[in-house]
């Protein structure tokens, strides 16, 4: 188990859960958006500072901040 930011470009990664700690307003957005558990996630490109990864789930691309992706625990 880690957390999404921990993933290097490139890789495929399993959802495990979504961190207990995070705020019930993020985790309901996350799962609004697609992030359940057992879907395929993968880290398409970071940006120069590391602070946005550009993620695609679902078959769509996602902009994150890096502070959400550190609430998603991935296989």
């Amino acid at each position: 188990m880690e957390k999404l930011t921990n993933v290097k470009v490139g890789q495929y990664r399993k959802i495990l859960a979504l961190d207990g700690r995070a705020p019930i307003k993020i985790k309901r957005r996350l799962l609004e958006l697609g992030f359940t558990a057992g879907q395929m996630i993968k880290v398409v490109r970071k940006s120069m500072f590391g602070d946005t990864y550009l993620i695609e789930v679902r078959g769509y691309y996602l902009s994150m901040r890096k502070s959400l992706t550190g609430y998603l625990i991935v296989e």
